[in-house]
């Protein structure tokens, strides 16, 4: 029986979460959430894959933002 060579290709896709704090202003919760998002996707993506959870050997194709936690800033 014959046999053969056979080149399989596997792609990999990696997911990474890192969190970081954003102070926000706003008349509430929800405002704040909303605002934190949209502050996190007009930042420079290289401040989030400078971050020191982030893995420059791994790729990745875009970043996605979500509010993981609000609190009230004493001041």
């Amino acid at each position: 029986m014959p046999k053969y060579l056979c080149t399989v290709k596997a792609t990999i896709y990696i997911t990474k979460e890192v969190c970081d704090t954003i102070e926000i202003d706003a008349p509430d919760e929800v405002q704040a959430e909303e605002d934190a998002e949209t502050a996190a996707g007009i930042m420079d993506k290289k401040i989030w894959l400078e971050h020191p959870e982030f893995d420059y050997n791994e790729f990745y194709e875009d970043i996605e933002f979500q509010v993981e936690d609000i609190e009230e800033k004493d001041d």
